[in-house]
């Protein structure tokens, strides 16, 4: 008969062997675990996490509020410590928070915490103790920068995905400042944002922290349709529009994305919509053209359905 020593010895020899991790025994366990068990996890994991979002939601306001009603009678000095002190502050407890597992889920919002105040005061600093320029995109440039610089780091240090999230947000604002500063504005500033963004959102889709992914798709991918439409709209090349949707939708079906999808599928039904009012309006025949426009929707919805539910089977 085997003893508990010779046991714990042989699944050690089994997690050498294949080179187990934490997280592979802790999902093992996990699996064995009883119905009612996982529930009640599922549900105490589930409120804890609200509780603490609900909490620094709270603390935020707070903060704002605070800082609102004494923020006149401040001086300089004190008001970029209560703004970007705090917003710091708040970035090195969420750290400090990574580090405990007991605290590891208070780590996000006190990093949109941080990430909502340290551009705040950053400005402020830039407002009290640097000669006014007028030249804001200048201004926002560098905070942004420093935002993703401070952010890349961390995460390249903890691989957080709400850093990540963080770090693509700021460098993207940093990106549209620089390209505002420069004056490389519509179309072409928003196409090169949004073409480069799918990518982006691409390529974190295929990482673990393609949790954050869908966001990204939906804002570069409106950003492309609305892009198209200041390039093409109201000219002989309006036509391209549809070409520009059908690519969107082509692309969800590559990227099993249905937030792509759901984009695509608007932006076609509102090239319609443009080509219906452009060609068609000041014709007799405007109420047939109602009529096929309204059946050429329902027929895209059903084909956007079918889709959604290839990409579903796809994620799946």
């Amino acid at each position: 008969m085997t003893t508990r020593a010779e046991a714990l010895e042989t699944i050690t020899d089994l997690i050498r062997e294949h080179r187990l991790t934490r997280e592979d025994l802790v999902a093992l366990y996990n699996t064995k675990t009883l119905p009612h068990e996982i529930k009640d996890q599922e549900a105490g994991s589930f409120l804890q996490r609200v509780l603490i979002y609900i909490g620094g939601a709270f603390v935020f306001m707070g903060l704002c509020v605070y800082i609102g009603m004494i923020w006149d009678d401040l001086g300089s000095l004190a008001r970029v410590v209560i703004s970007l002190g705090s917003g710091f502050v708040a970035f090195l407890i969420g750290l400090f928070a990574m580090g405990d597992p007991k605290f590891t889920r208070a780590a996000t919002p006190l990093f949109l915490i941080a990430a909502a105040l340290e551009p705040t005061g950053l400005f402020v600093f830039m407002d009290e103790y640097l000669p006014k320029s007028g030249e804001v995109a200048k201004a926002a440039t560098f905070v942004f920068s420093f935002m993703t610089i401070q952010m890349s780091v961390a995460f390249a240090l903890s691989q957080r995905t709400s850093l990540l999230f963080f770090t693509t947000f700021f460098f993207y604002a940093s990106l549209y400042s620089l390209m505002s500063w420069f004056d490389f504005d519509a179309p072409e500033g928003p196409m090169v944002l949004g073409l480069s963004g799918l990518i982006t959102a691409w390529s974190i889709s295929r990482t673990p922290h393609g949790v954050i992914a869908p966001f990204f798709y939906f804002i570069s991918a409106s950003l492309v349709a609305a892009a198209s439409f200041d390039m093409f709209g109201n000219s002989h090349w309006d036509s391209l529009l549809i070409g520009v949707a059908a690519a969107l939708i082509y692309l969800s079906t590559l990227t099993a994305s249905r937030t792509l999808l759901t984009v695509g599928v608007i932006a076609l039904l509102a090239y319609l919509g443009y080509y219906t009012d452009e060609y068609f309006a000041d014709m007799v025949s405007w109420p047939v053209a109602l009529i096929v426009m309204g059946l050429v929707m329902m027929g895209i919805s059903v084909f956007a359905v079918k889709l959604g539910r290839k990409i579903a089977k796809q994620e799946a």
